[in-house]
Formats: structure tokens, sequence, C-alpha cells
């Protein structure tokens, strides 16, 4: 088997592994993603929920009734706080998913260029073999006719 085949295979494997980082790639970009939409909506609701608050403070409220709105806020904090965790989290797992595609996508391209060159040696091989049997065959024909 030429070399170009059999690294050929190894070219299809790597390339199979590439494709498997850019998809674990994609998955932790869209966790990302969604990650800073929910802590967007979260600064929104939080937003809302202390306009309202204010809305019905200016009119009076019972005190129980400022305990809760007080509690009901803090506990959007706090998730707004473990959002902000959860993004972190998860940039950093994008960065290395795309360190890692990027290590297997540079293995891919060296095999690619492997292949590629293996593949011209073998062509200018089997050039320079049929060249020189085409060069051979004048002088075998003329040396039977002497």
């Amino acid at each position: 088997m030429k070399k170009s085949k059999r690294f050929t295979v190894l070219a299809e494997l790597a390339k199979s592994k590439e494709q498997a980082a850019v998809i674990a790639l994609g998955q932790s970009n869209k966790v990302h993603a969604e990650n800073i939409k929910k802590l967007e909506s979260l600064k929104q609701y939080r937003l809302e929920y202390i306009e309202k608050f204010t809305q019905t403070g200016q009119t009076g409220m019972p005190v129980n009734n400022m305990h809760t709105y007080k509690n009901f806020i803090e506990g959007i904090e706090q998730a707004i706080n473990e959002m902000k965790v959860l993004i972190v989290e998860s940039e950093q797992q994008c960065n290395e998913s795309r360190k890692i595609w990027q290590h297997v996508h540079s293995k891919t391209e060296v095999m690619k260029s492997t292949v590629n060159r293996y593949k011209k040696q073998e062509l200018d091989e089997d050039n320079r073999q049929e060249q020189k049997e085409t060069d051979d065959r004048p002088a075998k024909s003329s040396s039977h006719i002497e």
C-alpha cells in the first residue's frame, strides 16, 4: 500500500476528530450565549421588579410586603451573581474548546499536506518510471532491427 493511501486513512481520522471538536466548540458557544441571555433577562426582571417596588412604595405598603419585595430582590441579585459565575465558567469552556479545536485542526492540516506531498512524490515517481519505459522502448526496438 502506498504511503499516500496509509496517510489518507490517518487524515480522515484526524478530520473526524476535528469535526467532533467543532461540534463541541459550537455547543460550548451556545451554552455561553444562553447564559449571557439569561443574565440579561435576570437584570431586566430585577429592574422591572425594583420599579414596581418603587411605585408601590410611593403609595404606601405594609412592612410585610416591603420585606417580601426586599427578599425577592435579594434572591434575584443572588441569581444574577450565580449567573455571572456560570458565564465565566462557560467562557472558560469556550476558550478550552477553541484551543482543542485549533490543536486538532492543525494536526488535520499537517496530515492533509503530508498526504498531498506523498501523492506528489508518487506521481513524480510514476512519471519518471513511465518516461524511463518510454525512453527504453525505441532503444529495444532498434536493437531488434539490426
